[in-house]
């Protein structure tokens, strides 16, 4: 099976996180016992090509044909979302789906200045080990330029359908409300 579950980390200086998964339980029903949810909008076909820590790099041109989910988090805001996170891979194991989602954590490392990259990529390894997920690394700030314009200081969250657009992002915190966007945008994207 192809799911790959990489949750948010983000070397800063000397100090790395990772979100963890919470046991909180979701509200969120089977994919087809739902209604479906207003159409979102279709940005433009969106791609980036990241250092991966498993090794490589990782191009999301590769995931053409999968709904992509996408969490984009700077060091203070990496936790803000963590109940959510795990929320979600329950709902894709749950409902059978990881062949045709895949989830990336993706750490924002454009503003760690002179941190070596070797430091940064041995404090984030253990935590690729702990969860058994591949962690990319945006050194560039690839993602907070457009198309992508993901903030910084923030937790970015986006759903990528499967031909390569956004069809709907969120920044902060993950609110009931913001929830059932979520899960209704990831059904149309499924479709």
């Amino acid at each position: 099976m192809r799911f790959r579950l990489a949750l948010s980390a983000l070397a800063f200086a000397s100090v790395v996180a990772v979100g963890s998964i919470s046991a909180q339980p979701i509200s969120a029903q089977p994919i087809s016992a739902q209604p479906p949810g207003p159409a979102a909008e279709a940005g433009p076909v969106v791609d980036a090509t990241l250092d991966a820590m498993r090794g490589g790099r990782r191009s999301l041109h590769d995931d053409r044909g999968r709904v992509v989910v996408l969490f984009y988090e700077d060091r203070p805001h990496v936790e803000l979302n963590d109940a959510f996170k795990g929320e979600l891979l329950r709902f894709i194991t749950d409902n059978h789906l990881g062949d045709r989602v895949t989830t990336y954590g993706v750490a924002n490392l454009g503003d760690v200045g002179m941190v070596p990259e070797t430091l940064v990529r041995s404090m984030i390894a253990p935590l690729v080990d702990r969860w058994g997920a591949d962690i990319l690394l945006d050194w560039q700030g690839v993602m907070r330029r457009a198309p992508f314009s993901f903030q910084t200081s923030a937790a970015n969250t986006a759903i990528v359908d499967r031909e390569g657009h956004i069809v709907w992002r969120h920044v902060g915190a993950m609110d009931d409300a913001r929830k059932r966007e979520f899960y209704r945008a990831l059904r149309a994207a499924l479709r």
